[in-house]
C-alpha cells in the first residue's frame, strides 16, 4: 500500500457544459492518474451488494446477476439525463480517451441505494418503524456534515465541514481535485471537490452566491428509475440556485430517483442559514435549521416524519451508527459553544473517533471518523476559502490545504503545495510518548484498512491475511473491542468456533457501549448454541431480552426473538465480517 496521495490539482473550467466537459477530459489526459476511477465505478455497487453474501456464494453466478441488475438500472436512469449534462460527460470521456459507455456509471450510487429500497419493498429489509426480525444485509455507507455560523463560529463566518464516507479507499482519497466551473450559458459560477477522473458537480459543492451543498445517503423503500440521479440533481441545484429557497423550489419541481439527504447552507440568508433536503422517489421534504440555532448536523437518518414512514433499517447497526455520529457532532459543538468553533475544530471533528455511547476512541465503528472517509473538506464562501484534506483515508486527519475560492483564472490547472505551517499543524505539538501513541494508532488504521480491502477483493488475500492484519491493528489500539469482535467473526467464518467464542467473550468483557455489548452477546449466544453450550447460550439470550429498552438496542431483542433460543452451525458457517459497520453479515 502506497503511503502518500497524488498532488491535489486545482482545475479551472469555462464555457458551456459541453466545453467544460471537454476541458476536464483534456486536463485529465495531461495530469494523469485518472484511470483508476473508471476501473472502480463499474464494480463498486456490485461489491457492496455481494459483500453481504456468505463468502462461498460470491461466485461468478451471483456476480453476473448483480452486475446485470446494476447495469440495467444504471442504463434506465441514464436514459433520463438532461442533454446538456450528458454532453458534458461524453465530451469529458472522449477527451480523456475513455469509452462513452462508462457514462451510465454516474448512477452507481443511485442504483445501489435503489437495490436496498427494492429489498425493503420485498420485505427482505425491515422498516425502522416496524423492526421485524428478518434478514439484514450490511449495506450502509456513512457521511457526516456540520455547519456553524454566528456565535457558534469563532470568526462569525459560516463554515460547512463534510466527511465524504464512501467505499472508494485507495481511489478517491489518493487523487484529490478541486474544480471551479465558470459557465457561459448560465449566470452562477460554482465549484466542487472530487477525485481525478470524477466530473461530479453537486456531491460536495459550493457557488459564488454563498451556497454550499453536500449529499448524504438515506435508505427508503420508495425508489424509482425515471427521475434525476444524484449527480445531476446536485449539479442543477448548485449551478442555478442563489439561495436555499431557490434550491428547495428547484428540488420540488423534479422526481429524484433515489434516497438522499442534502445539507445546504448560505451565509446570506435572512432566515435559516442551513437546511436539509430529503428525498425518495416522488417526495421532497425540507428541514430548516432552528432560527435560534447557529449550527446544523447531518448524518444518514431521515429528519422528516413523512419520510421516516418507509425508512429502511439497512443493517442491524444502521440506526446506532448514524445517530451516534449525529450525537457526537452535536456534543462537540456544544462543548465549543462558549469559545466559538474554529476551522481547526471542524477539521478535528471530522477526525473524531469517539463512540458517544461508550465515551471511548475506536479504530472503527459508530464514530465520525470512518476508515472510508475519502474526502474531508471545510467550505466557506463567506470567507472565500476551502480547506481540503490531502491525506490518505481516513482523510479527516489531514493535512489540509487552504484553497481560495476564485473563478478568475483561464481554463487550466495548478498544483498548490502544503505550507510549512500546514505540515506542522498536521503533526501537532506532542510529547514523545503521545507521538508514539499517535503513530501506533495510525498503524492500527492502516492494518484495518488493509484487512477491509482484502475482504473486498479475494485477489489480495484470504481470511488468514485479514486476521493477521487485525491482530497487528490490535497491538496499537489498546485492546479495541471492535477489533476483537471482527476477529471473532472471522474465526467463526473459518469454523474455529472455540477461538471465535473466546474473542467474543473478551469483547463482551471489555465493551462499554450497551449497543455494542449486546451485539457481541448475541453472536456469543449464537456461537455457544451452535457448539452445544446451551446453558451459556440461554443465559446470554436472557441478558439481552431483559436489558433496558432503547431504540438502538431493540434490534438485538428482535434478533433474540427470531432465534427462538437456538442458532445452528449451518448458519454460523455462513457468517462474514462487515468492516464498514463493525458488524456481521448473516445471510
Amino acid at each position: 500500500m502506497e503511503a502518500k496521495t497524488i498532488p491535489l490539482a486545482v482545475i479551472q473550467l469555462k464555457g458551456t457544459q459541453e466545453e467544460m466537459g471537454r476541458q476536464f477530459g483534456e486536463i485529465m489526459r495531461e495530469i494523469g492518474q485518472y484511470e483508476p476511477i473508471f476501473d472502480f465505478y463499474p464494480v463498486m455497487a456490485q461489491n457492496l451488494l455481494l459483500g453481504s453474501l456468505p463468502r462461498k456464494n460470491r461466485n461468478l453466478l451471483s456476480k453476473g446477476f448483480v452486475s446485470l441488475s446494476m447495469k440495467l438500472a444504471e442504463a434506465k436512469m441514464n436514459s433520463h439525463r438532461w442533454p446538456e449534462y450528458s454532453k458534458r460527460t461524453l465530451a469529458a470521456l472522449k477527451a480523456a480517451g475513455i469509452r462513452s459507455s462508462i457514462e451510465k456509471e454516474m448512477f452507481t450510487m443511485d442504483a445501489f441505494q435503489n437495490a436496498v429500497g427494492i429489498m425493503g419493498m420485498l420485505r427482505v429489509l425491515p422498516e425502522l418503524r416496524r423492526l421485524e426480525p428478518l434478514l439484514n444485509p450490511q449495506l450502509v455507507p456513512a457521511c457526516t456534515s456540520v455547519a456553524v455560523w454566528g456565535n457558534q463560529s469563532k470568526d462569525k463566518n459560516l463554515y460547512h465541514a463534510r466527511n465524504f464516507d464512501f467505499p472508494g479507499v485507495e481511489v478517491w482519497d489518493k487523487r484529490p481535485i478541486v474544480v471551479f466551473c465558470n459557465p457561459t450559458d448560465t449566470g452562477i459560477r460554482y465549484g466542487y471537490v472530487a477525485c481525478r477522473g470524477a466530473d461530479v458537480p453537486g456531491i460536495t459543492a459550493f457557488n459564488e452566491a454563498g451556497l454550499t451543498l453536500s449529499f448524504h445517503t438515506r435508505f427508503h423503500k420508495k425508489v424509482g428509475f425515471s427521475g434525476l440521479g444524484v449527480v445531476d440533481f446536485g449539479h442543477k441545484m448548485i449551478s442555478e440556485s442563489r439561495s436555499i429557497e431557490e434550491a428547495v423550489s428547484l428540488a420540488k419541481r423534479y422526481k429524484i430517483n433515489s434516497t438522499w439527504g442534502a445539507i445546504l447552507t448560505n451565509c446570506n440568508e435572512k432566515g435559516s442559514k442551513a437546511a436539509v433536503i430529503e428525498t425518495n422517489f416522488g417526495n421532497v421534504e425540507v428541514t430548516y435549521s432552528d432560527r435560534k440555532s447557529e449550527s446544523m448536523v447531518n448524518t444518514n437518518h431521515y429528519f422528516s416524519p413523512k419520510l421516516q414512514d418507509g425508512e429502511l433499517l439497512a443493517a442491524p447497526s444502521f440506526c446506532h451508527h448514524t445517530r451516534s455520529r449525529f450525537q457526537r457532532a452535536t456534543q462537540l459543538l456544544a462543548e465549543q459553544k462558549s469559545k466559538g468553533t474554529t476551522v481547526k475544530d471542524l477539521q478535528n471533528l471530522l477526525n473524531d473517533s469517539v463512540d458517544p455511547t461508550s465515551g471511548e476512541s475506536r479504530t472503527m465503528g459508530s464514530t465520525i471518523r470512518q476508515i472510508t472517509s475519502v474526502k474531508s473538506v471545510v467550505m466557506s464562501p463567506e470567507a472565500e476559502k476551502l480547506y481540503v484534506s490531502v491525506g490518505l483515508a481516513p482523510t479527516g486527519s489531514g493535512p489540509y490545504l487552504e484553497i481560495p475560492m476564485r473563478w478568475d483564472a483561464a481554463p487550466g490547472y495548478t498544483f498548490p503545495s502544503l505550507t510549512k505551517k500546514s505540515k506542522d499543524e498536521s503533526v501537532g505539538k506532542k510529547g514523545k510518548s503521545q507521538e508514539t501513541k499517535t503513530k501506533e494508532k495510525k498503524k492500527a488504521i492502516e492494518y484495518y484498512k488493509e484487512a477491509m480491502l482484502i475482504n473486498d477483493d479475494p485477489k489480495l488475500g484470504g481470511i488468514d491475511d485479514m486476521l493477521d492484519r487485525l491482530e497487528e491493528a490490535d497491538k496499537g489500539s489498546d485492546s479495541d473491542p471492535s477489533l476483537l469482535f471482527l476477529r471473532g467473526i472471522l474465526h467463526i467464518e473459518k469454523g474455529e468456533f472455540q477461538k471465535g467464542s473466546y474473542l467474543l467473550e473478551e469483547t463482551v468483557r471489555l465493551e462499554s457501549s450497551p449497543f455494542r455489548k449486546q451485539q457481541a452477546q448475541l453472536w456469543l449466544a449464537r456461537t455457544y448454541s451452535g457448539i452445544g453450550r446451551n446453558s451459556l447460550s440461554a443465559r446470554l439470550y436472557d441478558e439481552i431480552r431483559n436489558a433496558p429498552d432503547s431504540l438502538d438496542c431493540l434490534v438485538w431483542k428482535m434478533k433474540v426473538k427470531s432465534d427462538k433460543g437456538s442458532y445452528s452451525l449451518k448458519k454460523l458457517r455462513q457468517v462474514s465480517p462487515n468492516f464498514l459497520l463493525v458488524d456481521a453479515n448473516e445471510l
